[in-house]
C-alpha cells in the first residue's frame, strides 16, 4: 500500500471514531455539565408572582446541579424579551428560559415581527406549575359576577386592564361568553393593574391568581372568579368563572424552562430530571398551595404534542377574540 492511500485510511478512520465519538457524547450525560453558574432568565419584574416561582425553582435546580442558578429579571414586552436573548444564547445549558403559556403558545399570534420564534428557536426543558387566573375588581365593587354585568351595562365606556396577551386574551373570553363590553387599557405588569384596579382606575382586571390572592385577602381588592375549570385548591371560596356567568369558561396558564433550542439532549435530559424531581417533592406541593399555583409535570416526550395542542388553543382564542398582531 502506498503512502499516500495509508494516510488517506487513516484519515478516514480517525474520522469515523471522531463522528462515533461525538454521537455516543450525545447519548450521555456529559459528566461536566454544570461546571458553573446558571442564569434563569425571566421576564417578569422582581417581586412578582411568577419572579417567585422562578426563584423557588432556581435554588432547587441549584441544589440538585451542584452549581447556583440565578434568577436574572428581563421583563419587558410580555416576556419577549427575556425569550428573545435565550433562543440568540449559546446553546450549552448556562443560559435558560423561565416562561409562562404566552411565550410558548400566544404570543406569535400577537405581535407582529417577533425577532425568534418560540417553536423553532427555543427547546422546553421542563414544565413546572399551572395556574389560573383571577377576575378582580375594587374591594368596593361588585360582589358578583352578575353584578358586574350590570355594572358594565350602565357605562359609557367600562374599561378593564391586563398586563399582556395571555390575561388580555383571557379577558377578551369573558367578556365574550358574558356578554359585557369594556375597552382594554395595556399594562406592563399585573402588579399595575391590581394597582389601579384597587384605586378604582378600572372596572376590573384579569391578573394571574399567584399575584393576585394576597393582596384579596389583604383587602386591597376582590376576586370574583377563578379561570380554571376546577375551584383552586388554595383558595375553594373563590367560584370558577363558568359557575357564576360565563358559561364554559375554561383557562389556565402554565410555567416552563427552556434552553436555547441547539442544546444537546444529554444537557436537556439532565435538566429535564433535576425539574421533574422537583415537581414531585412534596415541598414544592407545599410551596406552591401557598403561591396558588399546582405541580404541573408533561413528560419529556409528550411535551412537543402538548405544546402543539395548546399553541392551537390560543390561536383559535385570539381568533374568536378578534385580537390582531400589534
Amino acid at each position: 500500500m502506498s503512502r499516500r492511500k495509508w494516510l488517506a485510511g487513516a484519515l478516514l478512520s480517525a474520522t469515523g471514531l471522531c463522528a462515533a465519538g461525538e454521537r455516543a457524547f450525545a447519548q450521555t450525560d456529559p459528566v461536566d455539565y454544570p461546571t458553573r453558574q446558571i442564569e434563569l432568565i425571566a421576564g417578569y419584574a422582581a417581586g412578582g408572582g411568577m419572579d417567585v416561582l422562578a426563584r423557588y425553582f432556581a435554588e432547587r435546580l441549584g441544589t440538585l446541579a451542584g452549581k447556583p442558578v440565578i434568577v436574572v429579571n428581563k421583563a419587558g414586552a410580555n416576556g419577549n424579551l427575556a425569550a428573545q436573548e435565550v433562543a440568540q444564547a449559546r446553546p450549552d445549558g448556562y443560559k435558560l428560559l423561565w416562561a409562562a403559556t404566552s411565550t410558548y403558545a400566544s404570543n406569535q399570534f400577537l405581535y407582529k415581527d417577533l425577532p425568534f420564534d418560540a417553536r423553532r428557536d427555543l427547546k422546553i426543558v421542563a414544565t413546572a406549575t399551572e395556574y389560573g387566573f383571577l377576575l378582580i375588581v375594587p374591594t368596593e365593587g361588585p360582589a358578583t359576577v352578575e353584578q358586574l354585568k350590570k355594572s358594565l351595562a350602565g357605562k359609557a365606556k367600562a374599561v378593564y386592564g391586563a398586563s399582556g396577551s395571555t390575561t388580555m386574551a383571557a379577558a377578551e373570553l369573558f367578556k365574550s361568553l358574558a356578554r359585557v363590553k369594556a375597552t382594554y387599557v395595556a399594562y406592563k405588569t399585573s402588579q399595575d393593574v391590581m394597582r389601579d384596579v384597587s384605586a378604582g382606575e378600572l372596572d376590573f382586571g384579569i391578573v394571574d391568581a399567584t399575584a393576585a390572592l394576597a393582596r384579596a385577602r389583604q383587602g386591597q381588592l376582590k376576586p370574583l372568579g377563578v379561570t380554571m375549570k376546577r375551584r383552586m385548591n388554595a383558595a375553594p371560596e373563590i367560584p370558577t368563572l363558568d359557575e357564576v356567568g360565563a358559561k364554559g369558561y375554561e383557562l389556565n396558564g402554565w410555567m416552563a424552562i427552556s434552553a436555547p433550542a441547539a442544546t444537546p439532549s444529554a444537557i436537556v435530559d439532565r435538566l429535564n430530571g433535576w425539574m421533574q424531581t422537583i415537581v414531585g417533592m412534596n415541598e414544592t406541593k407545599a410551596f406552591l398551595a401557598t403561591a396558588v399555583a399546582e405541580p404541573f409535570g408533561v413528560p419529556r416526550d409528550q411535551i412537543p404534542a402538548f405544546v402543539d395542542a395548546q399553541t392551537e388553543k390560543w390561536r383559535k382564542l385570539i381568533q374568536d377574540a378578534g385580537l390582531t398582531p400589534q
